[in-house]
């Protein structure tokens, strides 16, 4: 038999070097939306609480981008190192969520909606945060792992 998930807001992040998109869930976790992008930049601790405060989640998800093998890439080191600085904004769970191909699949996304990826790279990392966080609902609403807890 199923549980039934917690009522609450979750928050999905795509890390990135330059930009990180962010998605959200409604508080039913029926819907998850594209949130906004910011950019990686000295204000980021500043935007990070503002979405916090404006969100409110129950958790958090982070793409950890792996290797194809499963094994933590370079990219992982600085996804943690993000998991990081949001654990210092929030004391709630956060969660690090297998994101291997989540841009590539955003990418094709937005050809087969007839959009230029390249064009719309905000937009790319927006749909790559609501790809993570889709994945981290299919699992909570199964009873599998979220992901690993940071």
């Amino acid at each position: 038999m199923k549980t039934p998930i917690a009522q609450g807001r979750r928050i999905g992040f795509d890390y990135g070097e330059k930009r990180i998109g962010v998605a959200t869930s409604d508080s039913e976790s029926i819907l998850v939306s594209p949130h906004a992008t910011i950019n990686n930049d000295a204000d980021l601790s500043l935007k990070i609480g503002e979405i916090l405060n404006d969100v409110q989640p129950i958790y958090i998800v982070i793409g950890n981008p792996k290797h194809l093998s499963g094994a933590d890439s370079s990219k992982s080191d600085e996804a943690a190192s993000f998991a990081a600085l949001v654990r210092s904004l929030y004391e709630g769970p956060i969660y690090l969520v297998d994101e291997r191909l989540s841009t590539q699949v955003s990418y094709a996304q937005m050809r087969e909606a007839g959009k230029s990826a390249r064009d719309s790279k905000s937009v790319i990392d927006q749909i790559a945060a609501v790809n993570i966080l889709e994945t981290a609902l299919l699992n909570e609403k199964s009873n599998t792992s979220i992901g690993t807890r940071f």
